[in-house]
């Protein structure tokens, strides 16, 4: 293996460079600049350029691999409930030991290992080992994987190889694909003390695949997203999102493994010489593990389920993944360093960062180091930009682009287009997120693109509905959702006033716009994400008991409707 090496990526300077054409003297700009104010055009650049960072380690595992030899008795990753841990050495010699297997039976860069396990040491041996060979790992949960979407991923990433824990082998079947017990090699290698060093014929690229997480797949078949190490390892290297990892942290290991702000945890962790502490399955079991960590990285659904004054070693938070709460985020920031962020899987993790000051209204921050935020037009076939201040579609540029969307090069062609704010090859991604630039700098997040409905007659932005909603005090999460004709309030906890919601959601928006049926409990359904769970939301709608719940109708206002 060629020695770590190190990369600066560069990023066009913060100030717009006018093009001249033969003959014109007037300057031009590139990608419909020249449609901006001069002032704004200044600003789409200051804002939307985040800082040039130098990156020390590119490759994810090269950083791995640092630590073990700075410190090979630090404990690496630890697994309390089933009494497991290893150190930095120990865990470096036995992702070794089976990148070693994985290399014999062909495994390098361009090839695909899917990972069928839970939660575990055993997991997280396995990513490095696929890291170590060369190859892209695909993390399936093995604990919330129904048979027809694991059936569908296989078939579609096509690996080379499939990794299971022991209990899971069982569920690929031989004749698809080669499967390895990952538990079963380990102990066999340890048994034999079968060569543990590291291997040294290939070399690994920053813009060779490091993972490909495939997407819920909501709104058809899931996705797979094809996810570089340099996008990553731009998140994980340092400020502001890698959530203050440095040696001698703990990090929690709490969410789905299949979930990209789960590679976020196991990845982030490793790179930075951290312990990475595995959660157990229950309720309790997370909880006692969440008093002996120092960062922890969530969904907002998750982080509302806990009070900061239970956790004080704590130090960082960083949530993302859904719409925060203000209310949520201010208690958070009194207690610990508080960050709110955005950015689909496409980006690689995430584009925005905002360290929370309680009391100052929330935002999703500035672009992150080496990436570029682009508030264009909503209309999909258009990248005209927006002026600063209005509402537009975000697209993100920049290293942490992902090379796309695996065997679907339409859907790509899509939503990735060439950046012409940058030129070269250089492309961006259309996240379906709709932003506006702030006097500050920061972005405001104003919802899904794909997140308007029709309520008699008047478009109706969901996400804003929410947000009115969450300006209520008592209000911990809202969401709104159409339930055939009617907008609908769902409020946690079950214990606020739904009149004083409605009240305060009329003070917001138009009356079209404010619910007329509310439902609160006690705490949303969540999916496998940790995401809020709008399906079983919409079956609370339509009927089904859920206990504790307390509904409210409002009356009905008329007016005139507007297409």
């Amino acid at each position: 293996m060629a020695a770590a090496t190190t990369a600066t990526y560069p990023i066009t300077p913060a100030m717009p460079v006018p093009f001249l054409s033969k003959g014109v003297h007037k300057p031009t700009y590139p990608g419909g600049l020249s449609t901006l104010s001069p002032e704004d055009i200044v600003l789409f650049y200051r804002y939307g350029l985040g800082p040039v960072r130098h990156v020390d380690f590119p490759v994810i595992h090269h950083s791995f691999e640092h630590y073990a030899r700075l410190q090979p008795d630090a404990i690496a990753v630890e697994h309390t409930v089933c009494g497991h841990q290893l150190t930095f050495g120990q865990l470096e010699t036995q992702a070794n030991r089976l990148a070693r297997r994985l290399r014999a039976q062909g495994i390098c860069p361009g090839k695909k290992v899917c990972i069928l396990a839970r939660r575990s040491i055993y997991l997280v041996v396995a990513i490095l080992a696929v890291l170590k060979s060369g190859g892209q790992y695909v993390p399936l949960d093995a604990v919330t994987i129904p048979d027809s979407t694991l059936s569908y991923v296989l078939n579609d990433a096509e690996p080379s190889v499939v990794l299971a824990m022991s209990e899971f082998v069982r569920r690929v079947s031989p004749d698809i694909v080669s499967t390895v017990d990952i538990e079963a090699v380990v102990r066999e290698d340890e048994m034999c003390n079968a060569d543990g060093s590291r291997l040294q014929d290939i070399v690994v690229l920053p813009s060779d695949g490091a993972y490909i997480i495939y997407t819920s797949g909501t709104t058809g078949v899931p996705k797979g997203v094809d996810v570089r190490h340099r996008g990553v390892t731009n998140v994980i290297s340092g400020p502001p999102a890698n959530v203050g990892m440095r040696p001698g942290l703990r990090v929690g290991q709490c969410l789905s493994v299949a979930f990209d702000m789960g590679a976020w945890e196991i990845l982030g962790s490793l790179y930075n010489g951290c312990t990475l502490c595995i959660r157990g399955n229950t309720k309790k079991d997370w909880i006692a593990l969440m008093k002996t960590v120092h960062v922890v990285i969530a969904t907002p659904s998750i982080l509302a389920l806990h009070e900061p004054v239970d956790y004080p070693t704590i130090h960082h938070v960083i949530v993302g993944g859904e719409p925060c709460p203000q209310a949520l985020a201010d208690k958070w920031a009194r207690f610990t360093n508080f960050s709110n962020c955005c950015g689909p899987t496409e980006i690689s993790i995430c584009n925005t960062v905002q360290p929370h000051t309680p009391g100052y209204p929330l935002s999703i921050g500035r672009p992150i180091p080496n990436t570029n935020v682009y508030v264009l037009s909503r209309d999909p076939s258009s990248t005209r930009p927006v002026p600063i201040g209005e509402t537009g579609c975000m697209w993100v540029g920049g290293i942490g682009v992902s090379n796309g969307y695996l065997n679907l090069p339409e859907k790509t062609g899509e939503r990735y287009r060439p950046d012409p704010f940058i030129g070269g090859n250089a492309l961006m991604f259309n996240t379906g997120d709709l932003g506006r630039w702030r006097s500050d700098g920061q972005l405001d997040h104003l919802g899904r693109a794909d997140d308007q409905v029709k309520v008699k007659g008047f478009r109706v932005e969901l996400d804003g509905v929410a947000a009115a909603m969450r300006t209520h005090d008592a209000v911990q999460n809202a969401v709104a959702l159409l339930v055939n004709t009617e907008l609908w309030g769902f409020i946690t906890p079950s214990t606020v006033d739904l009149s004083q919601v409605r009240d305060a959601t009329a003070a917001v928006q138009p009356y079209h716009a404010v619910p007329t049926q509310y439902l609160a409990i006690d705490e949303f359904p969540m999916t496998k994400n940790g995401k809020v769970d709008k399906r079983a939301l919409v079956v609370y709608a339509e009927g089904q008991f859920c206990e504790g719940a307390k509904r409210f109708s409002a009356p009905s206002r008329s007016g005139s409707a507007s297409p």
